[in-house]
């Protein structure tokens, strides 16, 4: 729920894309955490954990992705869809649940938080339906959330509050994502 590269992804998608693209979104969110799990459950988690160059690898390539979305919030200038919330003609839905997939899967805190969270859980242990259920959990709980943030964001009465300054929210959300990208590339390089 904190503020992370999956909530400035939603914000941005609700505001700029409508309901529809950022429900697709925030099921792809959901999905990138069942992919954080089963890497945990089957211990690649705990392998990347301990490859510094497999890890590192992963926190880049997740910068450069957070760099790229930057870019592009900073520089498309679209306005606030006022009409019809749930319609956007060209956008198309994999393209919404692939940016909601990649940018949690990229998103090098998601492994370890998700890492730290499963040794106290997995302890050892061969994986069981029970460390799946809690992972599927998590997995529904999160969609769950950026879900109902979509809605939120989405209403019409809010909507109608913030369209005057969509375009500034979204350079804004722009350079957010761009010096989260930098803070990471920087912390990996110095």
């Amino acid at each position: 729920m904190s503020p992370g590269p999956d909530f400035f992804l939603i914000v941005k998608q609700s505001l700029c894309q409508g309901r529809k693209i950022s429900l697709l979104t925030s099921m792809g969110i959901g999905t990138g955490v069942i992919v954080h799990i089963l890497f945990c459950i089957f211990g690649l988690g705990i392998i990347i954990s301990k490859s510094d160059i497999i890890f590192n690898l992963i926190i880049i390539a997740g910068a450069l992705y957070i760099i790229y979305m930057g870019i592009q919030s900073v520089q498309i200038n679209i306005s606030l869809i006022p009409k019809d919330y749930n319609i956007n003609e060209n956008y198309n839905s994999y393209t919404a649940f692939g940016k909601g997939f990649l940018t949690n899967f990229l998103n090098p805190k998601a492994t370890l938080f998700f890492l730290s969270i499963y040794t106290i859980i997995i302890n050892n242990n061969p994986p069981t339906y029970i460390q799946l259920a809690y992972g599927l959990w998590m997995a529904i709980a999160t969609a769950a959330w950026f879900c109902f943030l979509s809605i939120v964001l989405t209403n019409h009465k809010i909507t109608k509050k913030i369209e005057l300054f969509g375009s500034k929210i979204q350079k804004i959300m722009g350079v957010v994502l761009l010096i989260v990208g930098f803070k990471i590339l920087i912390t990996i390089f110095i």
